[in-house]
């Protein structure tokens, strides 16, 4: 698309499993030419996870195919020195990176920052890393849940006089990929005025506790730990999840202030609790909000959460529903903004997919493709970018070079 800020920009992406995979479906819909490099020697799990229709294939994952839209695809061993050579033949091509494997792998492979340099002086190598690539915890690895830990984000997030809990899925990956995005538009915009490339590493635990800067900062400037409250606040009361109609629904309510609370009494019908001393004032509700949510848990549990949302919303008081996936997907609110994007893949056919969730004044539409099927670029790419011979990628294929 001619609009999309990106366009000519490539990137050689070495990215597996989630973070960085997210951030480069974020600048592939930005208009760059994001070359994902495979290998059958060395599958992406996350290619099998989720098969469409329960019917299993490396090309079916509905994982890969949400992580991975508008790339293309080659397969490269590049443990082998011919697909070492051809990874830096596609490097000198490109302007960008991106890899998270485990601390040393690409220096061990001949591919780290220095080498890639002396191939393309101005490159920009973007690394995502579990606690960073430098200090004691280098070779430390993890998906996001166990980052979580890392970071101390479950000794504040579990139920009160419970044990420490996460926050449940993978949500630290697309933090960090997310990230990332802004790390690598900086770096371009550098690269622009300055003609310098650089080294860019984002770590995954350093990313996870800068989100929780009150804890931290309380304790180690007062040496107050944060007590776990499950959904509940430090500030604000009534704020928890409350149960409704149905098996598992829930909505989630917060009341921020004393006119909040009159407004919330009158919506559920107890306005003899509005200036009640036990519930009068902020401070009050906090120390009583053991006592509150029976009494308004017996009132949503005769409603359905969006129903709750609507009187709610309708009286002032911040309310939603606790959605699932599939809530989430036909959401009208998710609809309106665009959030979820159809994308017809070739084996999989036409699937709702979670686009980039953000809406743009200078690019109406975003550069959306399906997420490629295993190399399903070799040719393009080795070919037509790189000049190979036709019959020479088809003796590199059954060398296993290009495999």
């Amino acid at each position: 698309m001619e609009n999309t800020p990106l366009k000519g920009i490539r990137i050689v992406d070495f990215g597996w499993i989630l973070s960085v995979p997210h951030c480069c479906s974020w600048l592939g819909t930005f208009g760059a030419e994001v070359i994902r490099i495979e290998s059958n020697k060395s599958i992406d799990m996350v290619r099998m996870m989720g098969p469409a229709d329960g019917i299993a294939g490396l090309n079916r994952g509905a994982a890969f195919n949400g992580l991975n839209y508008s790339k293309k695809s080659v397969t490269l061993n590049i443990a082998t020195e011919r697909g070492r050579e051809l990874a830096l033949d596609l490097i000198r091509e490109s302007d960008i990176v991106t890899q998270n494997f485990a601390t040393g792998v690409m220096e061990k492979l001949g591919l780290g920052y220095e080498e890639l340099r002396k191939v393309k002086p101005d490159i920009i190598m973007v690394t995502g890393s579990t606690l960073g690539t430098t200090g004691p915890e280098r070779l430390s690895t993890g998906w996001g849940p166990n980052v979580c830990a890392y970071a101390g984000l479950p000794s504040i997030s579990g139920y009160r006089d419970g044990p420490p809990a996460d926050l449940g899925g993978t949500w630290p990956d697309y933090a960090i990929g997310t990230m990332l995005v802004f790390a690598v538009l900086a770096a371009l915009h550098h690269r622009n005025q300055t003609g310098e490339g650089q080294q860019i590493e984002l770590a995954m635990g350093e990313a996870v506790a800068g989100m929780i800067p009150e804890a931290i900062l309380d304790y180690t400037m007062n040496g107050h730990e944060r007590p776990r409250m499950g959904n509940r606040d430090l500030h604000m009361a009534p704020h928890d999840v409350y149960p409704c109609t149905g098996e598992d629904q829930w909505a989630a309510i917060e009341v921020a202030d004393d006119a909040g609370w009159r407004a919330l009494c009158a919506v559920i019908g107890r306005e003899d609790l509005a200036f009640d001393p036990r519930y009068a004032t902020t401070a009050a509700r906090i120390a009583n909000e053991d006592e509150i949510a029976p009494i308004i848990s017996a009132w949503t549990r005769e409603r359905s959460p969006y129903e709750v949302m609507h009187l709610l919303q309708a009286a002032g008081i911040a309310a939603g529903p606790v959605m699932n996936v599939l809530d989430q997907m036909a959401d009208p609110q998710f609809m309106a903004r665009g959030f979820s994007v159809e994308i017809d893949h070739a084996e999989v056919g036409r699937r709702s997919v979670a686009g980039i969730p953000a809406k743009f004044s200078a690019m109406p539409e975003l550069a959306y493709t399906p997420a490629p099927c295993l190399g399903e670029h070799n040719e393009d790419v080795f070919c037509g970018l790189l000049g190979m011979s036709h019959e020479e990628m088809l003796r590199l294929q059954e060398e296993q070079v290009i495999y």
